[in-house]
C-alpha cells in the first residue's frame, strides 16, 4: 500500500523576528537607512512585499510596514534601525510576540482561503508577491502569498487555535 501525501499542508513558523516599522517613505534619508539596514528598498506599492535573502517587508500602510526576519533576530535589528534612525520621526515596535504565521500550501490553496468570504485570493487578483490586511474566519489576519501555491497568514496568538481549526476544516474537503 503506498501513503497517501495529503493535498494540503498547514505548519507553523517557528518563532520569526517581526518588526512594525512606521516612517516616511518619502523621506530620502529614511528609505536609505533602511536600505542599508535591510539590503532592499521597503516596497512602497500598496499590499506587495520585498525582501531579500534574511528578511522581508511587508507593506501595511504608506507609512507603515512589517519586517519579518529570523527567529531570534528582531534585538539585533531593533538596534540597527533605532540606532540608523535616531532623530528621525519613526516608531519601531516588537510584535514577534504579537502573531503567529502558519503556512499553508497546495494546489486548493486559493479556494480554501476564499472559504473567508472577505477577500478575492483568486491567482487573477492575488498572487506572489502580494499581501493583505483582512478578516480570515472574522480574525485580523495579514495574509501574504509567498509563490503561486503557498500563503502565510499572520495572526494574533490568541486567535490562533481558532484559525488552525478553520483553516484544517476547510482544507477537508481538499484531502488535508
Amino acid at each position: 500500500m503506498v501513503d497517501q501525501v495529503p493535498l494540503t499542508s498547514l505548519s507553523e513558523i517557528s518563532s520569526p523576528a517581526q518588526i512594525n516599522l512606521r516612517g516616511d517613505a518619502q523621506d530620502t534619508k529614511f528609505s536609505a537607512a533602511i536600505k542599508s539596514i535591510l539590503g532592499f528598498d521597503l516596497p512602497e506599492e500598496p499590499n506587495t512585499v520585498a525582501q531579500g535573502a534574511d528578511k522581508k517587508a511587508l507593506w501595511l500602510s504608506p507609512d507603515e510596514w512589517l519586517i519579518v526576519g529570523g527567529a531570534g533576530s528582531q534585538g539585533d535589528l531593533i538596534w540597527k534601525l533605532e540606532k540608523a534612525l535616531e532623530g528621525r520621526h519613526v516608531a519601531i515596535n516588537d510584535l514577534s510576540s504579537n502573531r503567529t504565521i502558519f503556512e499553508i500550501s497546495g494546489p486548493h490553496v486559493h479556494s480554501i482561503l476564499m472559504k473567508s468570504g472577505e477577500m478575492d485570493f483568486h491567482p487573477r487578483v492575488f498572487g506572489p508577491g502580494n499581501c493583505a490586511q483582512t478578516l480570515l474566519a472574522k480574525s485580523q489576519a495579514i495574509v501574504e502569498q509567498t509563490d503561486r501555491s503557498t500563503f502565510h497568514i499572520y495572526v494574533r496568538c490568541s486567535f490562533s487555535r481558532y484559525v488552525a481549526a478553520w483553516l484544517a476544516d476547510a482544507a477537508a474537503e481538499f484531502d488535508f
